[in-house]
């Protein structure tokens, strides 16, 4: 279950994204995304699959909206490009954990 640490880690920088932006108390809605992980159905995978795609699309609009910003003030942009994108390839990556034969049997039975 060693692999479960990188949707776990990739949920918890969601959260801190949300909270970072002011979004209150919907802020911790990434972290409910974590119950679905222990319930042992084949669904749940599918599941978390499509909402760790979702949040990599999040990374990439916040990275855009970024460097736009970041852009028209003239400042230096590309270490935040470079961060947020790599943010983004990592949440989007952790999706294909569901694909590893040991989480596939964990979530078949």
């Amino acid at each position: 279950m060693f692999l479960l640490i990188l949707p776990i880690l990739a949920h918890a920088l969601m959260t801190a994204h949300l909270l970072f932006n002011g979004f209150g108390i919907w802020s911790f809605a990434p972290l409910l995304a974590l119950i679905p992980l222990f319930i042992r159905r084949p669904a749940m995978m599918w599941i978390e699959s499509v909402l760790l795609i979702l949040w990599g699309i999040e990374w990439l609009r916040a990275d855009y909206a970024l460097v736009m910003r970041r852009m028209a003030w003239g400042e230096p942009w590309l270490t935040a490009a470079l961060i947020l994108g790599g943010v983004a390839f990592f949440s989007s990556l952790s999706a294909f954990v569901f694909k590893a034969p040991r989480l596939q049997r964990f979530y078949k039975k």
